[in-house]
C-alpha cells in the first residue's frame, strides 16, 4: 500500500510539473508573441503618422507647378523659384529623416523601414535634380536644364509609385498588428 501511495505520489507531483511547466510556457510564448505584436503596431501607427503627413503638401502637389516655373523661358521671379526649391529640398529632407526616430520594427518588418527612408530619399533627388536644373537654367544651359527635369521627374514617378506601395503595406501591417493583439 506504500509503495502503491509512493507510486501514486510521484505521478501527481510529475502531473502538477508538467501543468505548471506548460502554464507558464504558454504565458511566456503569449508574452513573446503580443511584445512582437505590439512593437509592430507601435511601429506601424508611428509610420503611418509620419507617412501621411505629407499627403497634400506643397511637397507633393506643386512640384509638377515647379518643373513648369523652371522650365518657363522667363521665370517671373527667380528668387520665388530658389526659395521654392530650397524649402522642397529641406522639407524632403525632414521627410525622410523623421523615419529614424521610429521605434524599430521586428526584424521581419525591416523590409518597410528601408522602403519608407528609399521613399523619403526618392523625393528629396527629386528637388536635388530641380536645384540642378534650376542652376544650368540661370547659366543659360537650356539642354542640361530639360534634362535635369526631366530626372527629376522620372524620381518623383518612382517615389509616388513607391508611396503607394508603402501605404498598402503599412496598412496591411497595421491590419495585421491589430488582428495579432486582438483589437
Amino acid at each position: 500500500m506504500k509503495q502503491h501511495l509512493s507510486a501514486t505520489l510521484k505521478v501527481t507531483i510529475v502531473l502538477v510539473l508538467v501543468v505548471v511547466l506548460i502554464t507558464v510556457g504558454i504565458e511566456l510564448f503569449s508574452s513573446t508573441r503580443d511584445k512582437g505584436a505590439q512593437q509592430l503596431y507601435d511601429f506601424v501607427t508611428a509610420a503611418k503618422t509620419f507617412h501621411e503627413k505629407i499627403e497634400g503638401s506643397v511637397l507633393l502637389e506643386d512640384f509638377n507647378t515647379l518643373v513648369q516655373l523652371i522650365l518657363d523661358e522667363t521665370p517671373e521671379d527667380a528668387t520665388e523659384i530658389s526659395t521654392l526649391i530650397v524649402n522642397g529640398s529641406l522639407s524632403a529632407r525632414g521627410y525622410k529623416e523623421q523615419f529614424n526616430w521610429l521605434y524599430p520594427p521586428p526584424t521581419d518588418e525591416l523590409e518597410i523601414f528601408s522602403s519608407l527612408i528609399r521613399e523619403g530619399q526618392l523625393i528629396q533627388s527629386c528637388y536635388s535634380k530641380l536645384n540642378l536644373a534650376w542652376q544650368k537654367k540661370k547659366s543659360r544651359d537650356e539642354l542640361a536644364c530639360v534634362q535635369y527635369c526631366e530626372e527629376a521627374r522620372e524620381l518623383f514617378e518612382k517615389a509616388i509609385s513607391l508611396r503607394t506601395q508603402n501605404r498598402i503595406d503599412l496598412d496591411n501591417l497595421q491590419l495585421q498588428a491589430e488582428h495579432d493583439l486582438g483589437q
